[in-house]
């Protein structure tokens, strides 16, 4: 209702440049084998990726542009405190983990070159994330991707990290949650409540480090909804109906993190 207009309203408002307005087929299409994704922690003060970019934080994202290790999109989320937070997309994984390391060198440690352009995005009253604690979740690997219909400005994801709790547990999610009858569950259950759905993205997190530490991935997961009301309503269906299975493979962990999209950044 009310919440819709006003999106659609926002949504208006927001200048896509030229070269975004075909964007949203491109991210209509599964993504490809050896992408990576991260997410970062709901940080900064407003979204930093946007064009045209605040003052304070240009020669960061001028230096981007730039970059050998730069992510090829970045999308810039709203969570409901009204913290910006980031998630961007690499072509492989030598790429993502470049970029970490490019962003820790140049941007996060202190006295680097790009140090107090993120710092001023930040609270004042609060430490600078470090490479360790910058992230929510990276997937590296594509479980299953469900996701349809055009990806616009205004529409909500509800991303979460998820560990199974051992191989057993893990055989079984990848199989059930990657099956086209887990997703049809989830989608009829979501269309039954009124809930705009559309689809989901689940990603395994570092697959081969964790099994060298002798444990299974996290599994990363980002639903994509038609609004912030559609994604509570849509969180607490998929608790309500699939408890049993995120249960038996996950206990009762989870982190989660909602956020709205404001911009969607092409580099």
């Amino acid at each position: 209702g009310t919440m819709r207009v006003c999106l659609s309203r926002l949504s208006a408002a927001i200048q896509v440049p030229d070269h975004l307005k075909l964007v949203s087929q491109q991210l209509t299409l599964p993504m490809a084998s050896g992408r990576c994704m991260i997410i970062g922690q709901p940080s900064f003060k407003y979204p930093i990726a946007v064009i045209p970019p605040p003052p304070e934080v240009a020669p960061l994202l001028a230096a981007i542009r730039s970059c050998d290790v730069r992510p090829f999109r970045i999308i810039s989320y709203v969570e409901e405190s009204g913290r910006a937070f980031n998630c961007s997309f690499f072509n492989d994984e030598a790429h993502m983990r470049g970029w970490i390391e490019w962003l820790s060198d140049n941007a996060l440690t202190a006295g680097s070159q790009f140090h107090e352009c993120v710092r001023s995005a930040m609270p004042e009253d609060e430490p600078l994330p470090t490479a360790e604690t910058l992230l929510f979740g990276r997937g590296t690997d594509v479980l299953t991707d469900t996701r349809f219909g055009e990806y616009q400005v205004g529409m909500s994801i509800s991303f979460s990290r998820q560990v199974p709790l051992g191989p057993d547990e893990y055989a079984e999610m990848c199989e059930v949650a990657a099956s086209r009858e887990f997703e049809l569950r989830i989608a009829r259950c979501m269309e039954e409540r009124n809930v705009d759905y559309f689809g989901r993205l689940a990603m395994l997190e570092d697959p081969r480090a964790a099994a060298e530490r002798g444990s299974p991935p996290a599994l990363i997961t980002a639903l994509r909804y038609g609004s912030i009301d559609d994604a509570r309503r849509g969180t607490a269906v998929v608790r309500e109906r699939m408890g049993v299975e995120l249960g038996r493979w996950f206990g009762g962990g989870h982190t989660s993190l909602l956020g709205t999209a404001t911009q969607v950044l092409e580099l």
